[in-house]
């Protein structure tokens, strides 16, 4: 005898869900201490009067309050719940209610996320709140730790700014805030690539209902962060882009706050401007390129995802005749051309596996062709391999020597990478800060600078290099200037400060 046929709605996508209808299904949202009642978010596919912690809950002459989402209510139970013992309520009712052992039907959330969200984080706050404390600096959440990108800049510009950063590991869960934040609630949280922020959006919901703006960052590929995501509680959330060609896309799947950010100097970078007679010197050294040829763990974020041949080979040829971003085959060539869905789930990474295969050709191409005019390649050993005749030296700690090796050599080139097309790398500013001199392949990023910085570096082509390099060692001065010009302008605009400023302007606080 075969097994009924379990029930099957469709998830927030429209992708068909079946509903699991074991206790499992079922997670203990709050706890009600030593109440006998029972808050049911979500009454599941089956008969709720057999699951044993309701059952448990009516032989002690306890309610079983319930919530149900209308539609899935329609669906699944349109009589639905007049058993004695059963109460209906509103989401604000469910919200308010104390004492009583409140159970989330797990798969609800895949359902109707714009329904459970909201309603479970306004359950799950309800244990946060705290007043602030008098004579207590602000706090802010900034989830992570020294050893991750941005960590230690966004520290710095938070402590300056008069607030008080509370970082450490992500929670579990929303029940997990109030031991991150020490028992009080910040006045906003700072998520760089989603760092502290769970797939299923539970602790941005507690955030929201606490009143805690929440501003998520994306340093990398929006696309590829948010790959992570299983439901589109991130739409709701302020995003920052390095990349604003990714800002369309964004508002296309849902997203309603959308701002560009660049990235900014690092403050530790910074070192004297060269003299004229170090100026002089640091025109006779080698040029240089500082880059791994692929980012950490990049098999194993793209170890599903295929592109078709015959397409690899014709991106390979448009990226080798052209040499800027804008005209290569970049990320949104690839999604284009494979016509992927770039969220809900992961085929986006097939388009970020093309884009980062054309994006380390380039990168192999601009370094061979460098390499005659003694171009020192600094990164990791892949590059003696896809770069003939390249020897490259090993990497250097970016909060170590790095800002020396910037600072000893006639120019550093920068390659943008295809994953990000218009967008700045940390290079674009750390260079100038170290008192080095930086040129750049031709990526729309540089439109934030006024032109008169970026006339003199940009490379519309590989057989450019050679020539603007001659151009600017050949004048000391004219290059030492150029290098003035830069620092004074990133002093006054680009720094993290104020990066965190633009943030706290666009969330309101």
């Amino acid at each position: 005898m075969s097994a009924p046929a379990r029930k099957q709605l469709s998830d927030f996508a429209g992708r068909p869900l079946t509903l699991a209808d074991a206790a499992s299904a079922w997670e203990l949202l709050h706890p009600g201490g030593e109440g006998r009642d029972v808050l049911l978010l979500g009454l599941g596919p089956g008969d709720p009067q057999k699951l044993p912690f309701v059952r448990a809950a009516l032989e002690r002459g306890g309610t079983i309050f319930w919530v149900e989402e209308p539609r899935t209510l329609r669906l699944l139970h349109p009589a639905g719940m007049e058993a004695p013992g059963w109460r209906e309520l509103t989401p604000p009712e469910a919200a308010s209610l104390s004492g009583a052992n409140t159970y989330l039907y797990r798969p609800g959330l895949r359902v109707a996320p714009d329904f459970w969200g909201p309603l479970a984080g306004r359950i799950e706050a309800r244990n946060l709140a705290s007043a602030p404390v008098p004579g207590r600096p602000p706090l802010v959440w900034l989830p992570g730790d020294e050893s991750r990108l941005l960590h230690r800049e966004l520290r710095q510009a938070l402590t300056e700014a008069g607030f008080s950063p509370v970082c450490g590991a992500a929670p579990r869960d929303a029940a997990g805030l109030s031991a991150a934040w020490g028992g009080r609630v910040p006045a906003f949280a700072l998520s760089v690539n989603m760092r502290g922020l769970d797939a299923d959006g539970r602790v941005f919901h507690a955030c929201r209902a606490l009143g805690v703006p929440v501003a998520l960052w994306f340093v990398d590929n929006p696309w590829h962060v948010l790959s992570a995501a299983r439901l589109p509680w991130w739409q709701e959330a302020q995003l920052f882009v390095t990349d604003a060609s990714f800002i369309d896309g964004l508002r296309a799947a849902g997203a309603e706050h959308i701002h560009p950010l660049p990235l900014a100097v690092a403050p530790h970078m910074w070192r004297p401007l060269p003299d004229a007679a170090e100026a002089g010197r640091l025109a006779q050294l080698a040029p240089r390129f500082v880059g791994r040829a692929a980012f950490p763990d990049r098999e194993r974020f793209f170890a599903a995802a295929r592109v078709p041949g015959d397409l690899l080979a014709r991106a390979l040829a448009l990226t080798d005749e052209n040499a800027e971003p804008a005209r290569e085959a970049h990320f949104h060539w690839w999604v284009e051309r494979l016509r992927v869905r770039p969220w809900p789930g992961h085929e986006v990474r097939g388009a970020g596996l093309g884009a980062e295969r054309c994006a380390q050709a380039n990168r192999a191409r601009w370094i061979a062709g460098g390499l005659p005019l003694g171009l020192r390649v600094t990164g990791d050993n892949l590059w003696r391999e896809l770069v003939p005749g390249c020897e490259p030296e090993s990497p250097v700690d970016y909060y170590g020597s790095l800002p020396e090796l910037y600072r000893e050599a006639s120019a550093v080139l920068n390659v943008t990478s295809l994953l990000i097309p218009q967008s700045l790398s940390q290079r674009h500013f750390d260079v100038w800060a170290a008192g080095g001199l930086l040129l750049s392949d031709a990526t729309r990023g540089l439109d934030i600078f006024p032109a008169e910085l970026t006339r003199p570096i940009t490379l519309t082509s590989r057989e450019g290099f050679g020539p603007r390099l001659a151009e600017l060692t050949a004048n000391p001065q004219g290059a030492r200037d150029l290098r003035e010009a830069w620092r004074e302008h990133l002093r006054a605009a680009h720094t993290y400060g104020h990066r965190l400023a633009f943030i706290r302007e666009k969330i309101g606080v």
